[in-house]
């Protein structure tokens, strides 16, 4: 079965059985590249955000954000959210970091605070952070790329990228951790991946309008350690490998095509 309710003649029991063992192994792969990214762009937050506003519970603080009469809401709700996750951890039995540096600290540092937010919250806090700060969460990336892929030279990851890494990640982290189908999946708000493709010096190759598994790989290479990336693809480029010799070739290029993987694809991961 390839898309919903269409089965490919000769279907049998079997095939749909692979097909979904096939999609639970692809979100593995993803969850580790996602779950690495997290992690970096947590700390990355925490880092930045309070070298600039170093005052306690800074984050709290409306004025430290890029709000204007269009996004103060959203902002409120940002913050509104940051209050409330405090809020419910210093309330549950047992003991944890919020807890912890409620009752011993003076303040709850940024740092502490991301380890307990979600994807979704890391995304929204860097959309209302002020542009200075975005440009340094941004060159801290650029830096990063070059240096882990052993480049002199590499045009700029700007903040609109970062933004763009954010929403695909984030709408990806959210189909992998609630078991979604996810071999097909497209965000259908997509980002413009000409930067990303840019970046990448990957001129020759087609990226979808609306982002599929292999422009979230691509966009992840921009933010992954070098040695990260390679993992993951060859995790992948390994489970195109053994599907390939058990689907067959129409099922095979049909998930190729869902994924939006060029047949090349090994050329290019």
């Amino acid at each position: 079965m390839i898309t919903p309710h269409q089965y490919i003649s000769g279907t049998k029991i079997e095939d749909i059985v692979s097909l979904y063992d096939f999609d639970k192994k692809l979100r593995a792969i993803l969850y580790n590249g996602l779950l690495s990214y997290e992690t970096t762009l947590s700390a990355e937050i925490a880092y930045r955000f309070s070298e600039m506003y170093p005052a306690a519970y800074s984050y709290l603080d409306i004025n430290n954000f890029n709000h204007d009469s269009t996004n103060t809401v959203q902002i409120l709700k940002t913050i509104g959210s940051l209050t409330t996750k405090i809020e419910q951890e210093s309330r549950k039995r047992g003991s944890n970091a919020i807890k912890h540096y409620i009752n011993s600290h003076t303040c709850i540092p940024l740092w502490v605070l991301t380890e307990f937010m979600t994807f979704g919250d890391l995304n929204y806090f860097y959309l209302n952070c002020k542009n200075d700060l975005k440009i340094k969460i941004a060159r801290d990336f650029t830096l990063k790329y070059k240096k882990t892929n052993n480049l002199s030279r590499s045009k700029a990851i700007m903040p609109g990228v970062i933004e763009h890494i954010n929403h695909a990640s984030n709408m990806f982290r959210n189909a992998v951790a609630h078991n979604e189908k996810t071999y097909s999946k497209v965000i259908n708000r997509g980002p413009n991946l000409s930067s990303v493709r840019n970046i990448l010096r990957q001129s020759g190759i087609r990226l979808n309008d609306q982002p599929g598994v292999f422009e979230l790989l691509l966009s992840l290479k921009l933010v992954l350690d070098q040695s990260e990336y390679v993992s993951i693809a060859n995790a992948m480029k390994n489970l195109l490998k053994k599907s390939k010799e058990q689907f067959t070739p129409a099922t095979f290029s049909s998930i190729l095509s869902h994924m939006h993987f060029p047949e090349t694809y090994e050329y290019w991961l």
